[in-house]
């Protein structure tokens, strides 16, 4: 057991008495990648944090149990202390910086643990070159993609000779580039030797790195198993998301003939800056097209302008000649949930007021909820909602009426396969009337419900049939 990091004997681990673990026992090795993974609520990322030390202290809860790092519990550690041993890497590493520039927020745990101010400074030099960011070091962290920010965070975990790093969801608001440099930097970390424990529910990238995979269930570990165990029956059993999405297929077939929408040399551009070549497609009632390309070349602000967020610098929509004409057609569902959401009660975030006595309207509604697994949360305040669960009430504002078009903007970005499936259900049965866009980098969710989608780049742009192109439609997405 020379090779033991860490110990954890959880038996039990509550939140105001609620209990979240439940006969927990793990152990990690030193250098490996161990990766956990599970539905919405298994408590994988309340493991995680019992695993770094934040709880119970900073999420404050009551452990029945313990951890220990190298042979020590996890208690006996000073204030501070931990932090030159454990590095944190945020869902969103916004969370987590205390500084603006770069270079400050990498010095930061150095400084604070009062380290030499020329050594801190070969160290940050070092961090930043490990992770390829040199030309970051005087750049603010609020201009940065959100593929650069978790660099820098990983940058400043190597600034003591970290042992053991954790990731919480790193993938769930990358693009499909920036996920490809996480992997690569997740291979480098263990290449230095570094103990990588990630929390996660996307599996693709990281099938070639784990050397075993936890799979969570109802508070505790179900199994574990090493990657040369895995088999496509385990996943399915689990309803995890998929291993290898090059063996991803098309569910839809060719799109229906309905008259639907229509957009004509439409110009997409911000601050007078023109991203893409002119837009020109049709899109039918009950099609689903997906709308696909890299962070950046102008996905959001296409999606903006059909809905009438913003104005059309030329060409022209069939649905709205105006702005204000669009708006009022069409339904645009915002990756953030928090800004479309009012109400002070979900059911009330669906019925307004002249559909109260609308006994039809209310039973589609109750079906809505049940579908959306939402029917138990009808009466509570969307605020006290998870992310997934706002994400879900948002896309049902959208889809309960008949919208031209609607327009999804990552409606599945960090959730599990089981809501993925759920939202992905929603929409092909509620979008049967509804011309649909769809912007993703979620390649299972547009093999599930997508019947075209409209390659987007700066050279040209181009709608083309799903089913068929599934590897054409994957190396667009990775920006080949």
């Amino acid at each position: 057991m020379e090779d033991l990091l860490m110990k954890a004997d959880i038996r039990r681990f509550a939140y105001d008495n609620e209990s979240k673990l439940e006969n927990i026992q793990l152990n990690i090795q030193k250098g490996e990648c161990l990766v956990l993974t599970g539905l919405s609520g298994c408590g994988k990322t309340t493991l995680l944090r019992c695993l770094n030390g934040l709880n119970p202290d900073f999420y404050e809860g009551i452990m029945d149990g313990e951890v220990r790092f190298q042979g020590k519990k996890l208690s006996q550690f000073g204030k501070g202390e931990l932090a030159k041993h454990m590095g944190n890497v945020f869902q969103n590493p916004k969370d987590q910086f205390f500084s603006t520039v770069a270079e400050d927020e990498i010095a930061l745990v150095g400084e604070n643990m009062g380290m030499e101010r020329e050594k801190l400074k070969r160290k940050v030099d070092r961090a930043m070159e490990s992770m390829g960011i040199e030309h970051l070091k005087k750049k603010s962290v609020f201009e940065m993609s959100g593929g650069e920010r978790q660099k820098v965070a990983i940058a400043s975990t190597l600034v003591y000779d970290t042992d053991i790093i954790f990731f919480d969801e790193p993938s769930a608001s990358l693009d499909y580039q920036a996920t490809e440099e996480l992997k690569q930097n997740i291979h480098k970390l263990k290449a230095m030797g570094k103990t990588v424990v990630i929390a996660e529910h996307r599996l693709y990238y990281l099938k070639d790195l784990w050397d075993r995979l936890v799979i969570m269930k109802n508070k505790t570990i179900h199994r574990i198993y090493s990657r040369e165990e895995l088999t496509e029956d385990i996943r399915k059993a689990n309803d995890l998301r998929c291993f290898d999405e090059n063996s991803l297929r098309a569910s839809m077939g060719p799109p229906p003939k309905q008259e639907g929408i229509q957009v004509n040399q439409l110009q997409v551009a911000i601050h007078k800056q023109v991203l893409l070549p002119p837009i020109n497609f049709q899109l039918a009632k009950g099609e689903c097209m997906a709308v696909i390309g890299m962070n950046g070349v102008g996905k959001t602000t296409l999606g903006k302008e059909l809905a009438g967020l913003l104005p059309v610098p030329f060409g022209s929509t069939d649905y709205g000649k105006s702005k204000r004409q669009r708006l009022k057609k069409s339904y645009y569902v915002l990756q953030d949930a928090d800004s479309q959401i009012f109400a002070p009660s979900v059911e009330k975030e669906l019925i307004p007021k002249e559909k109260v006595q609308d006994e039809n309207y209310l039973k589609q509604v109750a079906k809505l909820l049940k579908d959306s697994d939402l029917w138990e949360k009808r009466m509570e305040h969307p605020q006290e909602l998870s992310s997934g669960e706002k994400q879900r009430l948002a896309l049902l504002t959208a889809l309960i009426e008949e919208h031209m078009p609607v327009i999804l903007d990552e409606p599945t970005a960090g959730l599990d396969y089981k809501r993925m499936d759920m939202v992905a259900k929603l929409i092909e049965e509620k979008g049967k009337n509804i011309p649909i866009l769809l912007i993703t980098h979620d390649a299972e969710l547009i093999f599930k419900i997508a019947h075209t989608a409209l390659l987007l780049s700066k050279e040209k742009t181009e709608k083309i049939i799903v089913q068929g192109n599934e590897q054409r439609i994957l190396s667009h997405m990775r920006g080949k």
